[in-house]
């Protein structure tokens, strides 16, 4: 069986068991859970048909080496907690709180079904499909195409000191008692790469799939239709984005501020010539 048609099944399985395990559970992180491993599962099925070819290895050891940091990262969490009483025992904290805002069972299932399964599990599947055509692509490698590698593997480093970084806070955070907290108190992340990005970690992670997907453009010298996932991932962070900090700025007051300081992905204006606000800012608290 063609090695593209396997992971067709492989999808359509995901998603049929993500939509029976939310619709008996009531735990709806199955994508979630599925989100880092679907990606290294495909590119390992796909090898069968391009293992002698060094630029789709590569490229796949880059896939697995971030599908093992966010798997970890979702694991430290506690994202596959699970017990034979309840199942797995830990959910985004976002469903919930869309199951509040959505509070009619029949279209919060269909919610389920269309968005959280089929759109979010279908998404993994496009962002990654521009490796199957990269593994078609013969010759030696090019310049370019080192490039892109060490770039892609210079985000996976960027989104793992982000993730560390983050991790350090809210341990800090918790430990240090009231007094000495001082900017911990914020309530938000504001060190290291988090004082120039508010979200370092989100723009290293579509980051590194639109690299992805500049590894085939690179060896084609045109663009290809499987860069709808790249750009549709990229759409899916701005949403979470914007909903993510609607809750944030919901908690902390002082975070509405903060967002007219910094940007909001990438580093640009208003982070570097706001510096001096920014820096009084921090003093302040």
């Amino acid at each position: 069986m063609d090695t593209l048609y396997i992971s067709l099944i492989v999808l359509a399985v995901s998603v049929g068991v993500s939509f029976l395990y939310g619709l008996v559970s009531k735990n709806y992180s199955t994508v979630d859970r599925l989100w880092s491993l679907l990606p290294a599962l495909y590119v390992l099925i796909w090898l069968r048909d391009y293992h002698t070819n060094p630029r789709y290895i590569i490229a796949s050891i880059l896939v697995i080496l971030w599908a093992i940091r966010l798997t970890a990262n979702f694991a430290i969490k506690g994202g596959y907690n699970f017990s034979l009483k309840h199942g797995f025992t830990t959910e985004d904290y976002r469903w919930s709180y869309l199951r509040w805002k959505i509070q009619n069972p029949i279209l919060f299932e269909l919610f389920n079904f269309f968005f959280i399964c089929v759109f979010q599990l279908g998404l993994i599947f496009l962002f990654t499909l521009p490796l199957y055509y990269y593994g078609k692509v013969d010759g030696q490698l090019r310049g370019l195409e080192i490039g892109l590698f060490i770039l892609q593997f210079l985000l996976l480093l960027t989104e793992t000191a982000s993730d560390l970084l983050q991790f350090q806070f809210y341990k800090r955070r918790n430990k240090l008692p009231w007094s000495s907290k001082k900017r911990y108190q914020l309530g938000f992340n504001t060190f290291g790469l988090w004082k120039y990005s508010r979200h370092p970690n989100y723009v290293s992670e579509w980051g590194q799939w639109v690299v992805v997907y500049l590894d085939l453009c690179a060896t084609t010298g045109s663009l290809h239709w499987s860069g709808i996932g790249a750009v549709t991932l990229i759409a899916l962070f701005a949403g979470s984005t914007a909903f993510t900090e609607g809750i944030t700025a919901s908690k902390y007051p002082a975070y509405k501020e903060w967002q007219k300081l910094v940007s909001v992905w990438i580093p640009m204006g208003k982070t570097w010539f706001r510096l001096k606000e920014k820096n009084r800012f921090l003093e302040d608290t």
